[in-house]
């Protein structure tokens, strides 16, 4: 299977192949058919069906020719239609070439009619139009087996003329079984070319797709690598900036704190105790912050869904332990991959499990956790959720659970769900809650995944 192709992308081949050069190329052959059709001779004595059927095909050709008046005027604007409608009509307008294409060879000579190089362009021209394998190739089929077809419907129209002598001498026998000898030689080399051309046009596009594709996602890495740099040193630099004015605080309260309790004022002492608290705290987050750092210099890499979550699941019930909760775990196939940091990933993941986890184990009829991973409406995302059936939250707290350090568990310490919504956001994401008492909660995380990649 050819890699993914991006609708703009897709757009841009249309355009190029329907509308830059499909639009002067068609405009150009029907001119030439038009004036060789009504204004010369070229068809008569050319085979015996070219002076049968040339009323017939000139009849067929007005048709071909309104339908194509309509067909350009759709490729003109091809750009502003839905794409699905685009790539539809497309298809409907190759088939329709196609037909075309093979009644002129039946008309012009079967096996030695010059429309077979036509045949050609049309293979060239489905690779580039119908990325997606399955139209791609139908249509290249329905090339091939239209020329096939043409060359059979020739060769029985022929076999009835009408004029051909009742009897051959043995020497022209012996030559026109020669000759047909040759011709069917000649259609198996021809549709043989036909086959290879379908089939070194659709690996050349998977092979540009896939470098199309490689270089994108080596910009994404370079990209996502260097934000997460910038942030990871603005946020020391921050930390090291306010760390010195926080230690300067605590001193002075220190030292008036000391003052308060040679003078016995217990309530100055008190308040002087919580500044220095409060001091304490922050200077707890400013250190995580320049922690962060280092963590912001690992590597991005190309991350399979479905293998992080099997990974954070087994590492948050171990086989080993007895948690009395049963984890339901649904991947739809064929996720793109995630261009992260795996420690991110692995943050988001293990804290949203644990949280359910600690959620459902309450549940004295045994709890039940449900995760799910699938692609977001866009195609462009991973949707991953996570579900308990545990006492769920206030729906006064939904919307702090997210704050750092603001937790509803005696021994939490408020960071966990922080950490999630926090890398989430640094890769394009979002993360909500949803919740109602004594029904549990749900935890929704949009993972942005910029580049579409096989898996």
């Amino acid at each position: 299977m050819t890699s993914a192709v991006d609708v703009e992308h897709r757009r841009e081949r249309l355009k190029f192949m329907e509308q830059n050069l499909g639009v002067p190329t068609k405009v150009a052959v029907l001119g030439m058919l038009a004036y060789l059709l009504f204004f010369s001779d070229w068809f008569r004595g050319l085979s015996v069906i070219g002076d049968v059927a040339l009323p017939t095909v000139k009849v067929f050709f007005i048709a071909y020719l309104i339908i194509n008046a309509a067909a350009i005027a759709f490729c003109l604007f091809i750009t502003r239609w839905p794409l699905a409608l685009a790539q539809s009509v497309t298809l409907m307008i190759g088939v329709v070439d196609t037909l075309f294409l093979s009644a002129m060879v039946v008309v012009t000579g079967g096996i030695e009619s010059v429309v077979y190089w036509i045949f050609i362009g049309l293979i060239i021209r489905n690779a580039i139009s119908h990325p997606v394998p399955v139209a791609q190739i139908s249509m290249n089929l329905l090339s091939i087996a239209g020329y096939l077809g043409a060359i059979y419907i020739h060769r029985g129209v022929v076999a009835l003329d009408p004029q051909a002598p009742d009897f051959m001498d043995p020497a022209q026998l012996m030559s026109e079984e020669v000759l047909s000898r040759q011709a069917s030689e000649l259609l198996f080399v021809r549709t043989s070319f036909l086959l290879l051309m379908s089939v070194c046009c659709y690996g050349v596009q998977v092979l540009l797709d896939r470098d199309r594709l490689a270089e994108l996602e080596s910009r994404e890495f370079t990209l996502r690598q260097e934000q997460l740099r910038s942030a990871g040193r603005l946020a020391a630099e921050i930390a090291h900036q306010l760390k010195n004015p926080l230690a300067i605080i605590n001193n002075a309260a220190w030292s008036l704190q000391r003052q308060a309790v040679k003078s016995e004022n217990s309530a100055t002492a008190h308040q002087l105790q919580i500044i220095r608290d409060e001091v304490d705290r922050s200077d707890q987050i400013l250190t995580e912050l320049m922690g962060y750092e280092r963590l912001s210099e690992g590597r991005v890499e190309k991350l399979n869904m479905a293998t992080e979550l099997s990974e954070a699941i087994k590492q948050v019930f171990p086989t080993e332990s007895d948690f009395n909760v049963k984890v339901q775990c649904e991947v739809t196939n064929g996720l793109p991959a995630l261009l992260m940091q795996r420690v991110h990933l692995r943050e988001v993941l293990v804290n949203l499990l644990v949280n359910a986890r600690d959620a459902a184990i309450n549940n004295r009829k045994g709890g039940h956790v449900w995760t799910v991973a699938e692609l977001g409406e866009d195609n462009r995302s991973i949707v991953f959720s996570v579900r308990d059936d545990g006492a769920g939250i206030p729906a006064d707290h939904v919307e702090r659970v997210f704050e750092p350090y603001f937790t509803t568990k005696t021994k939490g310490t408020g960071l966990g769900l922080a950490i999630v919504k926090h890398n989430a956001e640094l890769y394009g994401g979002s993360v909500r809650a949803e919740s109602e008492l004594g029904k549990g909660a749900r935890f929704i995380v949009k993972f942005s995944s910029r580049v579409l990649l096989t898996q």
